[in-house]
């Protein structure tokens, strides 16, 4: 994989960068009552791992190869994904980074995955494998469909909408190898296209946490919120 990168970690323009937003079905009973994850998911930095190094310190070119893997982990809030999907969530999503565009996989998000690498490491050089880990931090209200109309879920004996954060890391497949080491001495800024919020909390009442559906309860007790 070649790009050009100068720095251990990119962070967006003007901050976390709304990248993703909408809602996740925590269940649906058609005629009866749904429940919602209203899920705001922000990128907050990339940030270029340091794996391997080699030094060639002989007159011919050096071949060699390194494994590294994939995974989606949830690093702070994982109680959450007793009710949402978070995994499937990050499955299929494109985001627009300066000039390029990355869109996480399958093998990125709900499955994990161990690739090799071979390399080539040319005479008197020193090369460095980098695998790039993308942090991600998600916030959510939740939205219950019953008695004919939505209600965003409140706290107990009170109107305070009941939220939900969790933090997010991918290991994902992009990798870099450079004979320059990248720097740590500053961090790096990206372009990130966002999007606008899918669902805003002033476009239904609220409901006390002890007027919801006992089944709206409980998936919340499951979440610890």
């Amino acid at each position: 994989m070649t790009t050009h990168s100068k720095y251990f970690v990119y962070k967006p323009v003007g901050g976390d960068a709304l990248v993703k937003s909408g809602r996740s079905t925590i269940y649906n009973t058609p005629g009866d009552q749904a429940f919602f994850a209203a899920i705001d998911t922000y990128l907050v930095d990339a940030t270029w791992v340091k794996k391997m190094s080699w030094d060639n310190n002989t007159d011919a070119t050096q071949t060699y190869s390194l494994s590294y893997s994939t995974a989606l982990k949830i690093t702070s809030g994982s109680e959450v994904t007793n009710s949402v999907g978070i995994g499937a969530e990050f499955k299929g999503l494109s985001i627009s980074m300066d000039s390029s565009i990355k869109t996480f996989s399958s093998t990125e998000t709900t499955d994990t995955v161990t690739k090799t690498v071979t390399v080539n490491v040319p005479p008197k050089k020193k090369l460095t494998f980098y695998q790039r880990r993308y942090d991600f931090r998600s916030t959510m209200f939740f939205i219950l469909d019953a008695w004919g109309e939505e209600w965003n879920a409140g706290s107990e004996g009170g109107y305070v909408i009941t939220r939900k954060n969790c933090t997010v890391q991918i290991n994902s497949e992009d990798y870099l190898t450079s004979e320059t080491e990248l720097s740590d001495e500053a961090t790096g800024t990206m372009k990130v296209k966002t999007v606008s919020r899918a669902n805003l909390e002033g476009g239904r009442k609220t409901r006390k946490r002890e007027n919801l559906t006992q089944r709206a309860k409980d998936a919340l007790h499951r979440m610890g919120v």
